[in-house]
């Protein structure tokens, strides 16, 4: 009866959302915007969200390796339970911002093209948050800006020398990471299978 309870406490125990912890150089964390769109959303910096936490489906993405950067992405789609994430950039020329996010969980992997993008934004955007999915160059330039990840951080390079409007994107899935709780239920149900055995 004991190793039963343990192990149902075990199953039930939580996955907690691998949110972003910090954000460096231009960049700043802000909370879901109702609009992710030039003019509602124009910054001189990258702007970082959380979007879903536990949701399992398709990801189309650029980038599928950890390391890995834009210059030399290996594309691919996963299935899986990952939390999403958005970064977003739009600035009158000239513009630089070059910046990071560091999330909690690692980096499983990354959209920047519009493509991607598009394919995304229904199952992985933030609820209530409207995204220009099918809109021509939301996605990131990467022949003048670029990106990369490496464990848990992500950086990013947007330069807008286009004259115009710039607008870049970048979605990123990251592990859910276990509750502080589930590791110790963890713990307590293996002890307890154990004393169990030796008796």
């Amino acid at each position: 009866m004991k190793k039963t309870l343990s192990l149902l406490a075990l199953a039930a125990a939580p996955l907690a959302n691998a949110a972003i912890s910090s954000t460096f150089g231009a960049c700043a964390q802000i909370a879901p915007p109702t609009v992710a769109n030039f003019p509602a959303l124009s910054s001189p910096i990258g702007e970082a969200w959380n979007e879903q936490v536990n949701v399992t489906g398709l990801i189309f993405a650029d980038l599928t390796t950890n390391p890995g950067n834009s210059g030399g992405p290996t594309p691919g789609v996963l299935t899986g339970m990952y939390d999403s994430h958005f970064i977003h950039y739009s600035s009158l020329p000239p513009g630089v911002a070059i910046g990071g996010v560091i999330f909690s969980g690692p980096i499983v992997a990354v959209a920047w093209n519009d493509n991607t993008l598009d394919l995304t934004d229904a199952t992985w955007g933030a609820g209530g948050t409207i995204y220009p999915t099918g809109q021509v160059g939301r996605g990131v330039n990467t022949s003048s800006g670029g990106v990369s990840v490496f464990g848990n951080m992500l950086r990013f390079n947007f330069l807008n020398q286009t004259g115009a409007v710039d607008i870049e994107q970048i979605r990123v899935w990251t592990q859910s990471v276990p509750a502080p709780g589930a590791c110790s239920l963890a713990a307590l149900g293996g002890l307890a299978a154990l004393r169990r055995k030796r008796r």
